[in-house]
């Protein structure tokens, strides 16, 4: 294993990202506890593979250090790219591979798809319904399904057509329409047909699932078939998931409405796709040129406007709260401080003749009545000395 770390390379000589080193040496792990009965050893443990561990972990730290092998994460699409690609010829409904690319892109989306997840797609997973699909996920990378895992199946209710402008129920609708009457194949993904009276007829596709060469790079196949640039970019199939996690928090949505759609059940895992784009770190460090590019007199000019907008925005305030006073005081209401102002004095008045009140006291020793004058007034004024 050592020597696998250390001699590794790609088709063209190159050495593997450093994550894919890691997961390279966790995959043979996990590989060897399904084979060998009764190993139960993890490789990647410091206490049983102390020699493994070192020389894996100062690979990845020399590597590091070098700058070489760092993993590029799956980058989104932005709405304008998204917008130019469901808008380009190349992804018309009205030809076979224009509509099966049109709706890979729909499922890539809405169904939030990992990039695996599109291999084993099957057809009975959409229910077509009167408000839109929905996509049902028998298996997810976080539920393994047996009594560790979750017994209800996660679902995915797409949202209505917008007529004219983006129609996804429609798309999918008219692909399974356009499957051969008699097919047996459970795969969603068929692959096209090049019979050409079979297309007059209707029957768009094959009768036999698309390969899973042409699955893994339909993402990247399609940017590029619409002329988006991706050079520099890591572009897949997972890219779409990116694309509409990113645009859900985007949209100002919460984590748990986010989670509700990408399957995650954990936030750390969702907030792995909350990212701030290259373009938007220029945009922020542009904004730091341009204060040292501006001029002192620039800055103050700013700063006196932002004053006297805080200066009338206050006098509104006070503007409005005089037009509360005056409401109040048409309104016959007196408040506490002008009834203390008050020169109208008046003395008490007894209104009632002396009562009295017997108490009796409760000890036994003294048995003696206590005799209490209360008064009772009305009129009372409230003034100052």
């Amino acid at each position: 294993m050592c020597e696998f770390i250390y001699g590794v390379r790609t088709k063209s000589g190159e050495r593997y990202s450093r994550a894919s080193l890691k997961n390279a040496v966790a995959l043979i792990s996990r590989h060897l506890k399904d084979t060998i009965p009764q190993w139960n050893y993890n490789l990647l443990d410091k206490n049983n593979f102390p020699k493994l561990h070192a020389t894996l972990d100062g690979t990845l730290k020399e590597m590091k250090k070098l700058g070489i092998g760092a993993a590029k994460p799956h980058e989104g699409l932005t709405n304008e790219e998204l917008r130019l690609i469901l808008d380009h010829d190349a992804m018309s409904p009205n030809n076979p591979e224009g509509l099966l690319r049109r709706v890979f892109l729909w499922i890539c989306l809405l169904g939030c798809s990992r990039g695996g997840e599109h291999y084993n797609l099957l057809i009975n997973q959409f229910e077509d319904t009167d408000n839109g699909f929905i996509l049902k996920k028998f298996h997810q990378k976080n539920d393994q399904e047996g009594l560790e895992g979750n017994q209800y199946t996660f679902e995915i209710p797409f949202p209505s057509d917008v007529k004219g402008k983006a129609e996804p129920n429609a798309d999918i609708c008219k692909y399974i329409s356009m499957r051969p009457s008699d097919y047996i194949t459970k795969e969603f993904y068929l692959g096209i047909s090049t019979n050409t009276a079979a297309i007059s007829k209707g029957n768009w596709y094959y009768d036999r699932a698309l390969g899973e060469k042409q699955i893994r790079g339909m993402f990247r196949e399609i940017c590029i078939a619409c002329g988006i640039d991706i050079s520099g970019r890591n572009i897949s199939n997972h890219s779409g998931r990116d694309t509409v996690i990113q645009s859900i928090f985007d949209a100002g949505n919460e984590e748990i409405e986010a989670m509700a759609i990408s399957g995650h059940n954990s936030s750390t895992g969702v907030h792995n796709y909350l990212k701030v784009t290259k373009e938007k770190k220029r945009k922020i460090l542009g904004s730091v040129i341009q204060r040292l590019t501006e001029r002192t007199s620039d800055i103050n000019s700013k700063a006196e406007i932002q004053y006297d907008n805080e200066v009338q925005h206050d006098n509104e305030v006070q503007y409005d709260n005089n037009m509360q006073h005056d409401e109040i005081a048409l309104s016959g209401f007196s408040k506490a401080s002008e009834l203390l102002k008050n020169k109208n004095k008046r003395p008490l008045q007894e209104t009632s003749t002396n009562k009295n009140i017997n108490v009796n006291n409760n000890k036994k020793k003294k048995r003696k009545k206590i005799i209490i004058n209360k008064y009772y007034y009305n009129n009372c004024s409230i003034y100052n000395n």
